[in-house]
């Protein structure tokens, strides 16, 4: 823990946990504008008398709700922490962010940013349930389509104000992974967990007994067909990898794994078909008119709860096998009008309007109007 008995400068924006900042500073931020970044796991303790009038305000404002009294009170410190900065805008990629969502019920005095990072499903919010009392109240949502402020009011969650407009990586992605050529038949977007984050609940068997089976499944298929496959890997670890190999051969091709480098976005991109279980990848290259196949052997619906023609519940090898066919040898205009409802829908993005532009524009015009009042 770093002590610091002076008081920081004022910033305009703060960056809410250090989760791909870099995609803030580089494509949404101004060069101009002055931020800071405040882990939610504070490192710096301020002590001055401005603090600490600041954090005595702010207790005798929030009405504490917590069972832990220690849990109540450092959430009133990191937000007063976030106070003692003066910004005019909290942004975040963490959008289901329990401690976030907190910040925003108990401070009208900034606008609160939420990117979504990934896609949002019941079963998550049910775990959480079961450690914390889930409260989601948005103040700004940029969301990825319509399905996620429908799924948003069926959970009984809050959002002041909703932006529909798709993915900030897959916008930033067209920057990053240009001129691309189809190389191969089949992409699959790797879903492997290390076993050591593995945990053991009834809803985690079900999605790996599902990875295992899509895996035996599609290496028989590709193996079957003649197919040439890449794997585009979550990492670049040997655990990984050797897990791969293992099923589908020493000769497998992988992308490199490297986050930063949006090596998925380029193996899927280069591929008549990606395949996957429940990949927030796999409604952004259907979002980028690329034919797509979500591989499901359960009938949850509480896991990747979209309809057909993105979802296709299977269970038989010779169902998966003959849709797989079906979408290879479609004509991709006639993919393209077959699913542009639904891609709309689930991923409503537009590569002339991406969202790293929609978001800086409205950031401008918050801080615009905070300057003139």
């Amino acid at each position: 823990m770093l002590y610091k008995f002076t008081n920081p400068e004022s910033v305009e924006v703060v960056i809410f946990d250090n989760s791909c900042n870099e995609l803030f500073t580089e494509y949404v931020l101004d060069k101009k504008l002055k931020y800071t970044v405040i882990e939610s796991k504070l490192s710096t303790l301020f002590i001055t008398s401005k603090m600490i009038w600041m954090f005595i305000k702010n207790i005798i404002k929030i009405k504490n709700n917590e069972k832990n009294l220690f849990s109540y009170l450092y959430k009133v410190y990191l937000l007063t922490t976030i106070n003692l900065y003066n910004p005019k805008i909290v942004l975040t990629f963490l959008d289901n962010d329990l401690m976030y969502h907190w910040l925003v019920r108990n401070d009208n005095s900034i606008k609160y940013l939420a990117i979504q990072n990934g896609i949002r499903q019941k079963f998550e919010f049910d775990k959480l349930e079961k450690h914390a009392s889930v409260e989601i109240n948005h103040d700004y949502y940029f969301c990825f389509g319509m399905y996620d402020i429908d799924f948003n009011k069926r959970m009984g969650f809050k959002a002041k104000k909703s932006f529909p407009c798709g993915s900030l990586k897959l916008g930033i992605s067209e920057i990053k992974v240009k001129n691309t050529e189809k190389k191969y038949d089949i992409c699959l977007l790797s879903n492997y967990k290390q076993q050591r984050h593995i945990k053991n609940c009834p809803i985690t068997k079900e999605i790996i007994d599902n990875n295992l089976l899509l895996d035996k499944h599609v290496s028989k298929y590709s193996k079957q067909n003649n197919k040439t496959l890449i794997i585009a890997l979550r990492t670049n670890n040997d655990e990984e990898i050797n897990y791969y190999k293992s099923i589908y051969g020493e000769h497998t091709i992988f992308s490199s794994g490297l986050v930063e480098s949006y090596s998925s976005y380029r193996a899927s991109r280069e591929s008549q078909v990606t395949l996957a279980y429940q990949s927030t990848l796999l409604l952004e290259m259907l979002a980028t008119k690329n034919k797509i196949l979500h591989i499901d052997f359960t009938d949850n619906k509480n896991l990747f709860d979209y309809d057909s023609p993105i979802k296709y519940k299977f269970k038989t090898y010779d169902e998966m096998a003959h849709k797989i066919n079906d979408i290879y040898m479609m004509n991709l205009d006639q993919y393209i009008n077959i699913t542009k409802n639904q891609q709309k829908y689930v991923m409503n993005y537009d590569s002339n309007n991406p969202p790293h532009e929609i978001i800086k524009n409205e950031i401008n015009i918050i801080l615009n109007n905070s300057r003139t009042c």
